[in-house]
Order: structure tokens, then C-alpha cells, then sequence
């Protein structure tokens, strides 16, 4: 029986706690929250045995094999490195910190320790994502030439997520105050993840981004100064150049996330907001190519991203997402923002 702990409880916890109350063999034993009385309700709605408020006090006194961080960004890093510590095995939500800086020492910290880590690029649950990463190293693409990606959602220019001027888990999202990489780091680190695992390594950079005016520019104690939008243009270390945008304004998409990478030899077109089994397509084999055919992809059913973090630490081998995958992303947002910031292409180094 593998025992878990939850750190933070707030609304992505939920996925966290629903999926491994599902995995055969595994156990979500303890949670904490700092807020006042927030653990013993999660606790109490997923039948968690037991609830605290502090980390440390729930570390010291539970016996666990391994814990979720679901903390805000820029607290992922201080419980995930008292885990570590104590030799626990740890996944933790996306972008695996708020800064480069402390992403590394978080992967070298599980590395000196030599704990199993995941991180919860949670669009790898998509049969069809883990379907096209195979297309493209199987060969089926030939040479990567040009890429494209996107991550769109609407709720600046809609009220599909509700009215985000009264709903603080959308404020904080506008606030640089409150950790907020704007919608950079917040779900343009999903679209850099996918990129990166479906094509390959990035080398370098150029960036720009964009805040909007929003009518107004505080809500309470919100200051609205993170970027809303995005678009990079990207280097891929294996000679393709692509284009990954992402925005809040996109009006009419609710949640899209598309990649397209075309190949000497063939193409493929990913996207995670269409139904069903055409969620992939692709233009393969040389009599597809010359007539410019396509046609849907099948992709078998695939284990999520918590199912792998359990499977690993019975098998001990390392899963597919590890914290020193995810300080590769985090040094592409980080090199993101000096790109914006000087202009023009930058060079990354991990």
C-alpha cells in the first residue's frame, strides 16, 4: 500500500485526491492546508482520515510513502524540499516552482535523495498527446521542419468560467502580487510541456507579451498586471522553428489546446478540444502526403499522470514527468521573460 499525503487543498486537490482514491494499492492518508478549517473539509469530503494545518507537524507525524503538492506556484518549493528531506517521493503541480532558481534545487534535491518525483502536466493524460509523441520519435514525420501550438480560453472576454471581477481562483491569476506568472506561466508552461514532449528540446527563444486594459486595473487587492497573452517563436534544438501562442481573449474557446508539427514525410494535427478519437490526425505514408489526405488517428487509453507517480514508486523506476523534466519548462518561461524583456531570440540553457 502506497500512503499519501495531500499539501494544499484547493480546488486542483480535488482531481489529485479523486484520482488516487482510484489506484488499486493506493492510500491518501493525511492533508494540510494552512487556511483555517480548508483541510478538515477537503478531508471530510474525500474521506481523508486525517487533517492539519501545518506541513511540517503533518510530515512528522504521518507515516507516508509519498506526498502531492498542490500549493499555489511559488509554494510548491519549501513542502516539496521538506518531503524530500525525509526521503518521500513527491509529484507536484505545474510549473514545478515560481522561479528557475528554486526549480533546480528542487531537482537536486530529489536527485541527492534519489526520490521518485512527478509533476502534473496534466494534458499527458490525453491518449491522443502520448500518442503523437510516439508518431514523431518512431521516424513517421521524417525531419521536423515547423511547428505550431496553442492554448486558448475566453474568460476575459467571457463569462464562461463565470465573472472573474468576483471570483478570487481567477483574480489571483491577473496579479503579479499573488504569484501569478500571468497566463505564461499559469497554462502557457502546459502548451511549453506539450511542445517539448511531442517535438523535442527547445534551444532558444524570442517572446512577447501583452496585459490588456481591462476597464479597470485593481479589483479589492488584486493589482491586474500579469500579461494576458503571449506569443513566442521557437528554435526546437532539433532544427524546426514553430510558433506557440496562448491567450485569456481568445473569444469562443473555452479550453483549446492544438499543436500541429509537420515533417518532410508527414504531419500530424493534434487537438485536445475535439471530440472522440479526432483529437489526432495526421497526413502519413508517401500516397497521403501527395494528395494532402488525412484521417483520424486511434489512441489506446493511456494512465493519468497520478496512476504513473504510483506506478513508479512500485516499480522504482522513474515515470515519464520527474522535477528535472519540469525545471526544463520552467527554464524555457524563465527564458521567456528575459526574451521579452531584451527583445529578440535568447539562448537556453537548463
Amino acid at each position: 500500500m502506497i500512503r499519501t499525503g495531500i499539501i494544499g487543498t484547493g480546488g486542483m486537490a480535488n482531481s489529485h485526491a479523486r484520482h488516487f482514491k482510484t489506484i488499486k494499492g493506493c492510500k491518501v492518508l493525511a492533508c494540510c492546508d494552512i487556511v483555517p478549517g480548508k483541510a478538515a473539509q477537503f478531508a471530510q469530503t474525500h474521506n481523508i482520515p486525517t487533517a492539519y494545518e501545518d506541513t511540517q507537524e503533518m510530515l512528522d507525524k504521518e507515516t507516508l510513502d509519498a506526498v502531492s503538492v498542490v500549493t499555489p506556484d511559488r509554494a510548491h518549493c519549501e513542502p516539496s524540499l521538506m518531503a524530500i528531506e525525509r526521503g518521500l517521493h513527491v509529484m507536484c503541480e505545474k510549473p514545478l516552482s515560481g522561479n528557475l532558481k528554486d526549480a533546480r534545487r528542487m531537482a537536486q534535491a530529489a536527485r541527492g535523495k534519489r526520490v521518485l518525483t512527478a509533476v502534473n502536466f496534466s494534458y499527458r493524460n490525453a491518449a491522443a498527446t502520448q500518442k503523437a509523441a510516439q508518431i514523431v520519435r518512431s521516424g513517421r514525420l521524417g525531419r521536423i521542419i515547423h511547428v505550431e501550438g496553442c492554448y486558448l480560453q475566453s474568460w476575459l472576454s467571457s463569462k464562461v468560467w463565470g465573472d472573474w471581477r468576483k471570483l478570487p481562483q481567477l483574480l489571483w491569476r491577473l496579479s503579479i502580487r499573488h504569484g501569478s506568472l500571468g497566463v505564461l506561466g499559469d497554462i502557457g508552461v502546459h502548451l511549453y510541456d506539450l511542445a517539448g514532449f511531442v517535438v523535442g528540446d527547445f534551444a532558444e527563444i524570442a517572446c512577447d507579451l501583452k496585459t490588456f486594459d481591462k476597464g479597470v486595473r485593481r479589483v479589492g487587492e488584486y493589482v491586474l498586471d500579469a500579461n494576458d497573452s503571449f506569443v513566442s517563436s521557437v528554435r526546437f534544438a532539433n532544427g524546426a522553428i514553430g510558433t506557440l501562442h496562448s491567450s485569456r481573449w481568445a473569444t469562443g474557446h473555452q479550453n483549446t489546446v492544438a499543436l500541429r508539427v509537420w515533417g518532410n514525410d508527414g504531419a500530424l494535427d493534434l487537438n485536445l478540444d475535439r471530440p472522440g478519437e479526432s483529437q489526432l490526425r495526421g497526413c502519413l505514408g508517401r500516397k497521403a502526403v501527395d494528395k494532402a489526405a488525412w484521417k483520424d488517428i486511434k489512441c489506446p487509453p493511456v494512465p493519468n499522470m497520478q496512476q504513473r507517480f504510483i506506478t513508479s514508486i512500485k516499480t522504482g523506476r522513474q515515470g515519464q514527468t520527474s522535477f528535472e523534466g519540469a525545471a526544463v519548462v520552467q527554464a524555457y518561461l524563465e527564458y521567456s521573460l528575459r526574451a521579452a524583456e531584451k527583445g529578440g531570440f535568447v539562448k537556453i540553457r537548463v
